[in-house]
């Protein structure tokens, strides 16, 4: 599930959270000071979905029920993109991310959100950016 949350303004932050049985379990969110190179994911994200791409802005309320593909790719890209500072390297990662395979996505996911997350999260980068 997608919430956007708005700043107040004119920009908006999200926060992801995975359904288990009877459960929300909160992934990751991005305030919306840090969401800038991630809004096109978001968009595709919403899209892949059916929503409108007007449908994505700081005035929405209602959360985005997203399915497994597009959530698990979003969520990817964020867990994968969110702590670099290197803009040329970041897009590399967010091009690569969104050119994965659905089976390589969910792969790198359940690394990711498994006990060795971070660093199958650094490996994914570094496969990404060719380093």
């Amino acid at each position: 599930m997608l919430r956007l949350i708005g700043d107040g303004r004119d920009g908006w932050g999200f926060a992801l959270w995975e359904e288990s049985p009877g459960d929300l379990e909160p992934v990751v969110a991005v305030s919306p000071e840090r969401t800038g190179p991630l809004r096109r994911a978001v968009k595709n994200a919403a899209t892949a979905d059916g929503y409108s791409p007007e449908a994505v802005g700081s005035g929405r309320k209602r959360p985005f029920n997203l399915t497994q593909t597009p959530g698990v790719r979003l969520t990817l890209t964020t867990l994968a993109a969110r702590p670099m500072r290197c803009p040329q390297r970041r897009a590399a990662v967010l091009a690569g991310v969104e050119a994965l395979g659905d089976e390589e996505c969910l792969y790198w996911y359940a690394k990711a959100r498994g006990s060795a997350g971070s660093r199958a999260l650094r490996a994914l980068r570094l496969l990404l950016t060719d380093i």
